[in-house]
């Protein structure tokens, strides 16, 4: 973010070059930074305990081999499972950081 970005009602002047007076004179001069702050977003999720419910009646299903010396028994239940998650954001904020603005320095204004 840029100075004049966080301070919008307040423009940034550029050095002014008025001719000074015998004694001395006043200067002002800006400087323009780029300031940063990295931020890491990492998911959570956390898994409760499942639980598990059988639904209705379960079924069957005999059928007998051709030559009729075995059947093969098939039983099928309709289970339901719950499984509880809580999904979540963690935020973890670095240094911020700071960097002179491109063409800054030169004693002009920084074209903030």
């Amino acid at each position: 973010m840029r100075i004049n970005d966080a301070y919008e009602h307040d423009s940034i002047l550029p050095c002014r070059e008025d001719s000074c007076p015998i004694n001395g004179c006043n200067k002002v001069c800006t400087q323009c930074v780029d300031v940063s702050t990295p931020l890491v977003l990492t998911p959570t999720a956390v898994v409760g305990t499942a639980t598990v419910t059988c639904q209705g009646t379960p079924t069957t299903v005999c059928v007998t081999d051709p030559s009729g010396t075995s059947c093969t028994v098939t039983m099928t239940q309709r289970v339901c499972v719950s499984v509880p998650i809580r999904y979540g954001v963690t935020l973890t904020s670095s240094e911020p950081a700071i960097a002179c603005a491109e063409g800054a320095g030169t004693g002009g204004s920084c074209g903030c």
